[in-house]
């Protein structure tokens, strides 16, 4: 029954957090004028984008799966999807985030 409860609590933590995250993106915006530029682009290009995207997000996932065990650190690989989602997500919100928080492990 706990479990449950946590899973809720993530999902509106999630939820809260995306929210937020979109408001402060587009505060002040004219929406009407974004989803026209949205519209005018070839749709082929966002296909790539999101592509290379998951490809990238995948490619660090296997990464951080592949130290952990060489470290005989027992993880899944489903946690190192998320791990490098949140890390992909954080440098793109970041302002000025060149590097991402992700490049500063020391090794």
């Amino acid at each position: 029954m706990m479990s449950k409860k946590k899973g809720i609590l993530n999902a509106v933590f999630l939820i809260t957090v995306f929210a937020i995250t979109i408001y402060a993106i587009f505060h002040g915006q004219d929406l009407g004028e974004l989803f026209g530029y949205i519209r005018n682009t070839d749709y082929r290009y966002w296909l790539v984008a999101v592509v290379c995207v998951v490809f990238f997000i995948c490619s660090e996932s296997v990464i951080i799966f592949y130290m952990m065990r060489s470290i005989r650190q027992k993880i899944k690989l489903m946690h190192c999807f998320l791990y490098s989602f949140v890390g992909f997500f954080f440098s793109c919100i970041t302002p000025s985030a060149t590097g991402g928080q992700r490049h500063r492990f020391i090794i």
